[in-house]
């Protein structure tokens, strides 16, 4: 290498942070920059003008050899991994080789009057390995993790499963035996015991009516939750619910437009509950009038009748379960199947004035079609 050659490279290539060898193509070293020589020990002196081989005995072995090979045929650059050659230029110190990465890049270095050479650029990659590494123990502890999710979770969908059918089954057997029962109830009643036994008997008739109600009640109950979420049209839910022998008499005004919300497949039980509730517990309700008022983020559905309304003392516990004079299930389960889809309900009516139930539906999951 001339002196002019040699002084180039030791001011471009002497401040570098990484390793530089530069070698002819019987393999004599040319260049051995000053970061090289504080990593392995080795001198510019001791290393220049020496054949890698013999500085860097890794080069001996037939993968590295046949890679400079490559090279110096006129390919293109070749790269030796540090996935499959952690270490290949030693360290200064035996000690510090363990647990040490190096990435080698080798590639064609050509030079006016000096022929073809290879550069040999060494990185030492073993913060970014080890990080690699570690990010690929967090893969592998995340996809084991997700994996015994996944186990768990059809363990308990079969699980669920049995106990559903269990459940559906029993409450099938329940009903037959309670028709029954009912049957032979309405024989001996029809027969007019009379007295005591006479009164017995009704009560008897009144426990089963309610233990049919809470099979029903156990039954929607348990659908709640097990389909997915679909759009209603509210004014549609209104009519289709407000239609039968208890809504005779009854004036059912709807104004939501085209609004439709994101609920239950139950929330037909729902709307249903809330219009038979105005009726049952109105006592001279004739109008129930359906509207909506939307805000910033949420619209509000208000449905409210004529009827006596619910007492301020009262307010508080409607949606309670087991409170009412009914089964004390109808408010509690509407509340339960709106709360599926986010929504929530409260009674702001004025007694003796009519009750006023309000649903508020958050963002996401309502809209209007058609509109922008």
């Amino acid at each position: 290498m001339t002196s002019d050659y040699a002084s180039i490279i030791s001011q471009s290539l002497n401040t570098l942070p990484v390793g530089i060898c530069i070698i002819r193509e019987d393999h004599t070293i040319t260049f051995w920059n000053r970061t090289i020589e504080t990593w392995t020990g080795i001198s510019q002196i001791q290393a220049e003008g020496r054949v890698l081989e013999d500085v860097v005995p890794v080069f001996r072995e037939h993968h590295e050899k046949s890679r400079l090979k490559v090279v110096f045929k006129g390919g293109g650059p070749v790269i030796l991994s540090s996935r499959f050659h952690p270490r290949i230029f030693p360290l200064r110190d035996n000690s510090q080789n363990e647990g040490k990465y190096q990435r080698i890049i080798i590639s064609p270095f050509i030079l006016q009057d000096e022929g073809t050479q290879a550069i040999i650029t060494v990185e030492d990659v073993t913060a970014i390995t080890e990080q690699v590494f570690m990010y690929r123990q967090i893969k592998d502890q995340l996809a084991f993790e997700l994996e015994e999710k996944k186990i768990t979770q059809r363990a308990l969908e079969m699980a669920l499963s049995k106990l559903n059918n269990l459940a559906s089954i029993t409450r099938h057997d329940l009903l037959n035996s309670l028709t029954v029962f009912e049957g032979y109830l309405g024989i001996i009643l029809n027969q007019e015991p009379g007295g005591k036994i006479q009164t017995y008997l009704e009560k008897m008739r009144e426990s089963t009516l309610s233990m049919k109600r809470h099979i029903t009640f156990a039954r929607d109950y348990q659908e709640m939750g097990n389909a997915v979420p679909a759009w209603y049209h509210v004014e549609s839910l209104v009519k289709n619910s407000g239609i039968g022998p208890n809504f005779r008499d009854i004036i059912i005004e709807t104004n939501t437009g085209n609004l439709e919300i994101l609920a239950d497949p139950l929330i037909v039980k729902a709307v249903y509950n809330l219009l038979e509730n105005a009726v049952r517990h109105g006592e001279h309700t004739t109008h129930i009038t359906v509207s909506h008022v939307k805000g910033p983020d949420s619209v509000t559905i208000i449905l409210e009748d004529n009827g006596v309304g619910v007492p301020s003392d009262k307010k508080g516990r409607i949606f309670n379960k087991g409170f009412g004079s009914n089964t004390g299930l109808g408010l509690f389960l509407t509340r339960e199947i709106l709360g599926i889809t986010g929504m929530q309900i409260i009674e702001t009516g004025t007694p003796g004035k009519g009750a006023r139930f309000e649903i508020r539906v958050p963002a996401g999951h309502f809209r209007y079609p058609g509109e922008e």
